[in-house]
């Protein structure tokens, strides 16, 4: 089939008219009509209905322009993948993380940047769920989460690698003057009964669940007065004295004031941090380039 009608198709129906596409392509009406039912000739189906100004999609029509965006989105990407192929040197590089992971990437981008100076970067703080769905999109070529990866979309799909990058334990985190504990341990029976405040995702398991488990294990239910996915915002109400803050411990270097203190948890409850990207889709030069760095670092 000709490429070109698969272009002027998809075109058609983005721009929703016959005529507004062919003013976009830069030739005629009717020619543009021509190739439309050609297209539907060689097909043998009806595309789009065509009644006076209205335009429809037929169900099949539905279908064929998904496949058909699906096989021009490819094109675009293997021209791409041969160009980086041949430098792998400009460019821009979306990764997404949880904000809890984030002191993870300074040391990691200083070394890429001073490897590839003319790359730039795109930073997309959310939930781990939510950069799995940017992962899917194409929005992000990498990923740095928190596990476990247990939504059921996920366990679905089966297609996404994870490289585990480290385990480290929750934290309690008060105001430095604060009374609460002194050491630089405390077991996990001294919070019950105490305000506490969680990091939360929106995945089907998380941090959160695992503090509430471990919990439930000493035989109390904790008292949570507050649920966040914005470890700073946590950290902040802490400070403010609201309650206790539970988060990674490596979260606390995103607060350079030395106004909070924190004890292990103990018996520790860790929290795993992973890379992810999809597994066999291309990733860009300027991706893998990243994804190696990261990984030779954690080595």
């Amino acid at each position: 089939m000709d490429l070109k009608k698969l272009f002027y198709f998809v075109t058609i129906v983005d721009e929703g008219q016959i005529t507004r596409a062919a003013n976009r392509l830069h030739m005629g009406q009717p020619p543009l009509s021509m190739q439309l039912k050609a297209l539907e000739d060689e097909l043998g189906v009806i595309l789009i209905k065509r009644n006076h100004k209205k335009f429809e999609l037929t169900p099949a029509g539905e279908t064929f322009y998904t496949r058909a965006k699906e096989v021009l989105n490819s094109i675009d990407a293997m021209v791409t993948e041969v160009r980086e192929q041949q430098d792998g040197q400009r460019g821009k590089l979306a990764i997404g993380t949880v904000m809890s992971c984030l002191p993870y990437l300074p040391p990691i981008l200083k070394i890429f940047k001073d490897n590839y100076p003319h790359i730039s970067f795109q930073l997309l703080e959310e939930d781990s769920r939510r950069i799995e769905e940017l992962l899917q999109n194409r929005e992000i070529e990498l990923g740095i989460v928190r596990l476990p990866l247990q939504t059921k979309e996920m366990t679905d799909m089966r297609n996404l690698s994870i490289y585990p990058i480290q385990s480290e334990p929750l934290v309690a985190v008060q105001p430095s003057n604060g009374t609460f504990f002194k050491g630089k341990t405390i077991s996990i029976k001294e919070l019950e009964n105490q305000p506490l405040m969680v990091l939360r995702g929106q995945g089907d398991y998380n941090v959160f669940h695992r503090f509430v488990e471990t919990c439930n294990s000493f035989g109390f239910n904790p008292k949570i007065i507050c649920e966040s996915l914005d470890v700073t915002t946590l950290m902040t109400l802490a400070d403010s004295g609201l309650g206790i803050a539970i988060v990674p411990k490596i979260a606390l270097q995103i607060r350079t004031s030395e106004s909070l203190s924190f004890a292990e948890i103990v018996p520790n409850v860790n929290s795993e941090t992973a890379l992810i990207w999809i597994e066999h889709r291309h990733l860009s030069q300027a991706a893998q380039n990243f994804k190696d760095i990261l990984i030779n670092h954690i080595k």
